[in-house]
């Protein structure tokens, strides 16, 4: 199951490299397009972040913080990961990376 939340996280990584939302930012033509890929990016961090929680409670909840959503992923019924598109109005909070990259060398 935990492979299943990686492909998703490793899926919403290629998601944003894809669509470049920092490219669309700068053009007030692309707003639109812009609020559905971090719409999509967002949603898919907090499925995840569900369904972490029961063997990474700690990240779970930086990731859940980060996201700015009340309460704590692991009290989230598993019901919410199968709902798409209803990610709450909120302010997303700048902190440190969850999972930093490994340097190779």
């Amino acid at each position: 199951a935990l492979l299943g939340v990686w492909r998703l996280f490793g899926a919403a990584n290629a998601y944003v490299e894809e669509n470049a939302p920092w490219a669309l930012a700068k053009d007030p033509a692309s707003a639109e397009r812009l609020d559905q890929v971090l719409n999509a990016l967002l949603e898919a961090l907090r499925v995840g972040a569900i369904l972490i929680s029961p063997v990474m409670p700690n990240a779970a909840a930086r990731l859940w913080d980060q996201l700015g959503l009340a309460g704590r992923p692991d009290s989230a019924p598993y019901t919410e990961t199968a709902v798409f598109g209803t990610f709450p109005p909120v302010t997303v909070n700048r902190g440190e990376p969850l999972f930093p990259r490994i340097e190779e060398g």
